[in-house]
């Protein structure tokens, strides 16, 4: 009995094994009682599931073959969180096929039919930017305590 990583009750974890990967198997007990029914398992959820993350990778190996700065990379997967209808059309992000993001990726280069979506879409990117601007402000912060502390040595 493995019971659920997500801790809800009446839940268990199912792992499944590829078995052409399997080169012996070791039983270490032979069980006797019959074991619970499985739960149902909802095939085409999974394979849609299946079929999402495949699609996010292949956008993800793409925008790193197309030469995307990481940045674009980072700004693309966190407007796919909150909008699933995000793609990449060369170095550009296409959100709801009516705002392209061109690069370097600022609010400036949010580009569209004025709206609900464009002003969404650029508070997403100003919003990522801000965050991005304070790593690198706490980054030069470090280096800078770091020489100084050095120099004090």
């Amino acid at each position: 009995e493995c019971p659920s990583s997500s801790g809800k009750p009446n839940h268990a974890d199912i792992l499944l094994v590829n078995l052409q990967y399997v080169s012996e198997v070791e039983i270490i007990n032979d069980r006797t009682e019959t074991p619970p029914p499985l739960a149902s398992l909802n095939v085409s959820k999974l394979a849609n599931k299946a079929r999402t993350e495949k699609e996010e990778k292949l956008s993800q190996a793409y925008a790193i073959s197309a030469g995307v700065s990481l940045e674009g990379q980072q700004l693309f997967q966190t407007i796919h969180k909150t909008i699933k209808d995000c793609k990449w059309q060369e170095k550009n992000i296409v959100v709801m096929e009516e705002v392209v993001i061109a690069p370097p990726y600022q609010v400036e280069n949010c580009k569209g039919k004025e709206g609900s979506a464009l002003s969404h879409v650029r508070k997403i990117v100003s919003m990522e930017r801000g965050l991005e601007s304070q790593k690198v402000m706490q980054r030069s912060q470090a280096q800078q305590t770091q020489k100084e502390t050095s120099l004090s040595s």
